[in-house]
């Protein structure tokens, strides 16, 4: 699951002497990349924008925008003076390369003087900086050259990988496809087949209104979780929002919808090895709740327990407010615990198929999983794209199922996972940059 977590350990800033430095001769004119229109390439931007403002940044900017646990570690008298006095002399500076996710990002900057470097940045669900690196930058990423190549870059990424890739059912990559591992938010491929087949059974429709609720609403990756109470969206757009941009409120409402039995049930349809794994099947609130709010002995009665135990679980939370917030998150990987969805890369590829049939029969089905590619693929090779990523704490997931102009289909998994760690910027940077590479070496 897309799960944005409130990062309470600031990373430091550290003093590029290079661009500071008269000494260094002035570089070419760099080819500046857009930053995407997401959290962290937007807060990005007006990092850049500060840096290269005719006036110097002031302290009450930087206070604004830094995390008060960001700050109790790196001031905002110590950032403005690294930035006004060792980076601003630089300008202008402009970023040339830019990887990263929906919150966190690393982005090339280069200026008039001194070396490029690479700024990190990690922003909250409140917009808060909660990271800030400025280091030498890295050398630039090569490209694999050959499948092989990027089956084997993939094994090597940190902690443990699971992958499949299928060029039209035949394997080209398999790597413990069928080890079962945490899913983060491709777990609402389950719930798409859930909503898609009470559509065909005529149990509910597209155009019918959901409503946002407090007893509903849950915690950030998306928008709905800031919607008034009351606010209405149709079944349709929930679903977008649910798979396009990881929705977890409207995933939530997607459920209650079609009820949780429901989507247990799809689990089995869509081709799980093993649907017992994922009953009962969670909302994200609960998860969150179990999560991060600090109900222990849920938790042990969730980690110990079986089915029935865990609906006990279930029952019981249900029973207890829900007090947990953005900033009770934390970036402590517990899926180790069972505390996430779980399946295969075999049964998420299962599902891409299952839900490519339904998508044949209903257009919102195929408007829901294309509307966001997950990469910058090229549409002109790749006509139809379905996508579906997620992450949690120690857990980073993406799934591709794309039809080439000649008619090939190219279905990638790649499940990634670290109990002790979080997943890092490098290795999705890495693990992205591998499945583009794939994508071009079979178009």
């Amino acid at each position: 699951m897309r799960v944005v977590v409130s990062v309470v350990v600031a990373a430091a800033l550290l003093v590029l002497t290079g661009c500071a430095s008269s000494s260094v001769s002035p570089t070419a004119s760099p080819s500046e990349v857009a930053l995407p229109d997401t959290a962290a390439g937007r807060m990005a931007g007006w990092v850049l924008e500060v840096m290269n403002a005719d006036a110097d940044s002031t302290v009450q900017q930087w206070e604004g925008r830094l995390h008060p646990d960001f700050r109790a570690e790196v001031s905002a008298d110590e950032v403005t003076e690294l930035i006004n006095t060792r980076i601003r002399p630089a300008r202008p500076l402009v970023a040339t390369a830019y990887r990263g996710a929906e919150r966190e990002a690393v982005i090339t900057v280069e200026g008039r003087r001194g070396e490029p470097f690479d700024m990190s940045v990690v922003v909250d669900a409140e917009d808060r900086i909660t990271g800030l690196l400025l280091a030498p930058a890295a050398p630039p990423r090569e490209s694999a050259g050959t499948v092989d190549e990027v089956a084997e870059r993939l094994q090597a990424l940190p902690g443990e990988v699971r992958a499949l890739v299928l060029e039209d059912g035949r394997p080209l990559i398999e790597h413990e496809p069928d080890a079962s591992a945490p899913l983060g938010s491709v777990f609402k491929l389950y719930v798409l087949g859930a909503v898609a087949d009470a559509v065909a059974a005529g149990r509910l429709s597209w155009e019918e209104p959901l409503t946002v609720t407090d007893d509903v609403r849950s915690l950030p990756s998306g928008e709905l979780q800031d919607a008034p109470a009351g606010t209405t969206v149709m079944v349709a757009e929930a679903a977008r929002k649910m798979i396009a941009i990881s929705d977890n409120t409207a995933t939530d409402l997607l459920i209650g919808a079609v009820g949780r039995d429901a989507v247990e049930d799809a689990v089995a349809a869509m081709g799980h090895h093993d649907p017992a794994a994922l009953r009962p099947f969670p909302t994200t609130r609960e998860f969150f709740a179990l999560l991060w709010g600090g109900h222990a002995d849920l938790v042990t009665s969730w980690t110990e327990g079986d089915e029935q135990a865990r609906r006990d679980v279930l029952a019981e939370l249900a029973e207890r407010p829900f007090r947990v917030d953005v900033a009770d998150a934390d970036d402590t990987p517990r899926w180790g615990q069972g505390l996430e969805w779980f399946a295969t890369a075999r049964d998420v590829a299962l599902a891409h198929e299952a839900l490519a049939e339904r998508a044949t029969a209903d257009a919102n089905v195929a408007a829901a999983l294309t509307e966001n590619p997950g990469l910058p693929l090229d549409a002109g090779t790749w006509t139809e794209i379905a996508f579906k990523g997620g992450s949690s704490p120690g857990v980073l997931a993406g799934s591709w199922r794309a039809q080439h102009t000649d008619g090939r289909v190219l279905t990638v998994v790649v499940l990634a996972s670290d109990p002790d760690s979080p997943v890092s910027a490098e290795t999705q940077s890495e693990l992205f940059g591998l499945v583009t590479d794939l994508f071009a070496l079979r178009g």
